[in-house]
């Protein structure tokens, strides 16, 4: 039964609350852990002037730590905080000599801060210098001002309200350390309560995501160095209590303090994930140690290294997850390296054969894969089957050495192996090649070709280099030179390539992940041919596919996963698809591709010849309520191109879209959704999700804007609505707070099409709505699409597959070159739609109405 909005409310709220609560756990005990150790030492320690001192200390590296925290989330860095905290420092003290007013003293500090913030963002959002080289230049700078407008001499102030916050205290309590619990829990809020919170989590885990769900990301990465800082001209402001005047170089090595309780708080330099609570206990961390190392008399260089050395064991602590599978890979592969009963791996043999016995993968709480069992031999294509989630991943990494097995094991040619790491696969002939190439696009052909492996040692033989890699582009008729730069190459091209490495590292076993997934017709046919001449001269062929046309085209068997079970393994001519459908969902799911016919309404898209100035030269077609509009054709038709522009994430530069009676304006993607259109992307990796947030946080993400008021979320309507979308979709997990990133592939897609659907769209563009997700995911897509069809929307899709544009369109619309080639019924065929993507006339080749009946 789903949960009701205010249960998933109240489980939200523990989620967030317990987010990163084990790591301020161990943070908490290595604190207390510091303090007992300190105080024996030295038995003054504990006192209570001494805990004021470290409160003090703590404060201004967690005021300034707090808007670093929120830097790094949004996949940033601030190395300038320091010099910052000194100009500011000096600004302040400038501007109270000049007027006398304190306040003018810490406005000044706070707009000095602003400024420098400014500047950084602006060098990194819209110049688009990395954060590194900003904030390094805006750091000399900083420094070099300060010393200069202070002539390096201190200032100094003697306003009891600029001292304030530095030396006063309540109840003996000082202000800096109420100051600084204050914006701790300013910022919690923030993050977590605000629509820019969100955002800011959104730009660090996708920025591609965060710009598609419309999210201004410029703004928000630069509003996160506005408000680093501004805290750093608070922070002066607190130095200037605590020291009684502004001293030039003040800041001095904060910002390595501040990004140091960040990541020991358990704040991920990758973006995405961070914690102000844990950036608290960081800093205090930092403070006890600090204090304690000079109460005690330590050298300055040995505080330097007594405390990098307790931050690194920190982190390790925090990362204890991490640590214990390292552990555990270690001692699997020490107990491996003992076994006398494992034999060597055959280097070359004429016939070879794997067998897979038993096999299965153990995870925390999950059981992978459990008892799979079957064989691949040279010289066949088996197809793995399975739908997302069912344990082909992990086991294509058990059989590459990724993974080690907890049970079973293999048999290579007769004799038991085991495969420990992706050297050991490919010594045994074993080659994996990857949705995600591993190529270097700046590199040639041939340098991709003996990456890693370069022959001469450290004086290339590049003759020899490029004369083995034209042997192997001629062996299997690549259409490939050598010397061509792989950035430059079609994606089917760098297919070719990666095929190309297998075979000269002589592997007899090729997995191909998913290869056809970004092919376009002509290339993957080509890669078919490819993988004939492949069988031919004795390699296997484990492929991965979800497209059953092309299990039935290349495999000779079909091995079926369910659920990390082995279910069976059949030969092809014995199967027909429901057969294996139902191996690999269990369930009877009908027609995959399903027709729904529904009156068709309103004109909701006019789009009439329009060009972006590259690959879109005169594209037209209509939308209508109640349809949906297929747009057919080659790779580098222009078929996304057209999308977008209607999304208005791409710029027309002639023509006209019109959506309902209103004209868009070119690149305007705040106002296309403002007329009900949402575009669901072609790479739901790279525009998609944001991984690291939760389901009900990425299907909220474009809706907050417009149900949140003044800018604050309210966490029982974003539960309500995310309960809603989750219960609709299907999703599985059901579990709103489950990260995006850990779903699978059907999941995430629905997730992204839950995103847009929570904004009540009247227009849906769906680009390849259902590349690399499962046959049972495409069955649920596809009748979601119907269902939204049925309530009136219009729907225009882009797939190359072209069973699904024939399956599902009412219409469908082919590009060729740029250009609206011609426009079809439903009905027509394979033969159809193919002419009109080549540029040829589909008349000759139409059949009658009669004939299509016939057949």
């Amino acid at each position: 039964m789903p949960p009701k909005p205010a249960d998933a409310a109240a489980a939200r709220r523990l989620s967030l609350a317990g987010a990163g609560f084990g790591n301020d756990l161990v943070l908490a005990g290595l604190i207390l852990l510091v303090l007992v150790g300190f105080g024996l030492a030295g038995p003054g320690f504990l006192s209570f002037a001494n805990l004021v001192s470290i409160g003090q200390q703590t404060a201004v590296i967690a005021i300034v730590g707090f808007a670093m925290t929120a830097v790094i989330i949004a996949r940033g860095i601030d190395i300038s905080v320091g010099s910052t905290l000194a100009i500011a420092g000096i600004v302040a003290g400038q501007a109270y000599g000049a007027t006398g007013s304190p306040l003018l003293g810490i406005l000044a500090a706070l707009a000095a801060g602003g400024a420098i913030g400014l500047v950084n963002g602006l060098l990194i959002s819209a110049v688009g210098i990395s954060p590194f080289i900003a904030t390094l230049a805006t750091l000399a700078a900083g420094k070099g001002a300060a010393l200069s407008l202070s002539g390096a001499s201190s200032i100094p102030v003697d306003s009891p309200v600029l001292l304030w916050a530095g030396s006063a205290d309540i109840h003996g309590v000082p202000a800096s350390l109420l100051l600084a619990a204050l914006l701790l829990a300013g910022w919690w809020g923030l993050l977590h309560r605000t629509v820019l919170g969100r955002w800011i989590f959104a730009v660090g885990g996708n920025a591609g995501a965060a710009r598609a769900s419309l999210i201004p990301v410029r703004t928000v990465q630069t509003l996160t160095y506005v408000l680093a800082g501004m805290s750093a001209g608070l922070g002066a402001v607190v130095i200037i209590g605590r020291l009684g005047s502004a001293q030039p170089l003040a800041g001095t090595g904060l910002e390595f303090a501040a990004i140091t309780a960040a990541i020991v708080g358990g704040t991920k330099l990758s973006g995405g994930e961070g914690s102000v609570t844990g950036t608290a206990l960081g800093a205090l961390l930092l403070g006890a140690i600090n204090t304690g190392l000079s109460f005690l008399q330590v050298p300055q260089q040995a505080i330097y290294i007594v405390t990098g050395g307790l931050v690194l064991f920190a982190v390790l602590l925090s990362q204890r997850d991490r640590l214990a599978a390292a552990v555990a890979k270690w001692r699997r592969r020490s107990r491996a390296a003992h076994t006398v009963e494992e034999a060597a791996v055959p280097r070359r043999l004429d016939r070879h054969e794997l067998r897979i016995v038993g096999l299965g993968k153990l995870f925390p709480g999950v059981k992978a894969l459990e008892g799979v069992a079957f064989d691949i031999r040279a010289g066949e294509v088996v197809a793995l089957a399975g739908e997302n989630g069912a344990g082909k991943s992990t086991l294509v990494k058990c059989l590459s050495g990724v993974h080690q097995p907890d049970e079973g094991g293999l048999i290579l040619d007769g004799r038991p192996v085991r495969l420990r790491t992706p050297a050991e696969a490919a010594a045994a002939g074993i080659a994996v090649i990857h949705q995600h190439f591993s190529l270097v696009p700046d590199l040639t052909v041939a340098e991709n070709l003996f990456l890693g492996r370069e022959p001469g040692g450290i004086a290339l033989r590049r003759a020899e280099m490029r004369r083995k890699a034209q042997e192997v582009i001629d062996q299997f008729g690549l259409g490939l030179r050598p010397d061509d730069r792989v950035g430059t190459l079609t994606v089917g091209q760098r297919q070719m390539v990666e095929i190309a490495k297998s075979m000269l590292s002589e592997a007899w076993l090729v997995i191909m992940d998913e290869p056809t997934s970004a092919l376009s017709t002509r290339e993957r046919d080509r890669l078919y041919a490819l993988i004939g001449r492949m069988k031919g001269i004795g390699c296997a062929i484990l492929y991965i596919s979800h497209k059953m046309e092309e299990i039935f085209t290349l495999a000779d068997r079909a091995v079926v996963l369910r659920d990390g079970r082995f279910v069976g393994d059949r030969a092809i001519r014995d199967l027909d698809e429901p057969a294996l459908i139902g191996m690999m969902v269990g369930r009877d799911i009908g027609n995959v591709f399903p027709h729904r016919p529904v009156p068709r309404g309103d004109l909701l898209v006019a789009v009439e010849d329009i060009s972006d100035g590259g690959l879109l030269r005169a594209a037209s077609l209509t939308v209508h309520a109640g349809e949906v509009v297929a747009l057919a054709g080659l790779m580098g038709s222009g078929r996304s191109e057209v999308m977008r522009c209607i999304a208005g994430l791409s710029t027309h530069r002639a023509g006209t879209i019109r959506i309902g009676s209103a004209t868009l304006p070119a690149g305007d993607s705040r106002r296309a959704n403002a007329l009900g259109v949402a575009y669901v992307p072609e790479d739901r990796h790279l525009e998609g999700f944001v991984g690291p947030m939760s389901v009900q946080d990425n299907v909220t993400l474009a809706w907050i804007r417009a149900k949140s008021a003044l800018g604050l979320v309210r966490p029982s309507a974003l539960a309500a609505e995310a309960g809603r979308l989750i219960r609709q979709l299907g999703v599985r997990p059901s579990d709103p707070r489950k990260r995006v990133g850990d779903l699978s592939g059907g999941n995430q897609q629905k997730v992204v099409i839950g995103k847009w659907l929570a904004t009540r769209p009247r227009v849906l563009l769906l680009d390849e709505p259902t590349r690399g997700v499962d046959v049972g995911a495409k069955s649920e897509l596809h009748a979601l699409i119907a269902e939204l069809k049925a309530q009136g929307a219009g729907i225009l899709m882009v797939s190359s597959e072209l069973p699904e544009v024939l399956g599902v369109a009412d219409r469908i619309v082919v590009m060729h070159e740029g250009r609206t080639a011609g426009e079809l019924p439903r009905g027509a065929t394979e033969t159809e739609v193919m002419a009109l993507a080549f540029g040829r006339s589909a008349e000759a080749q139409r059949p009658t109405k009669q004939e299509r009946v016939a057949g």
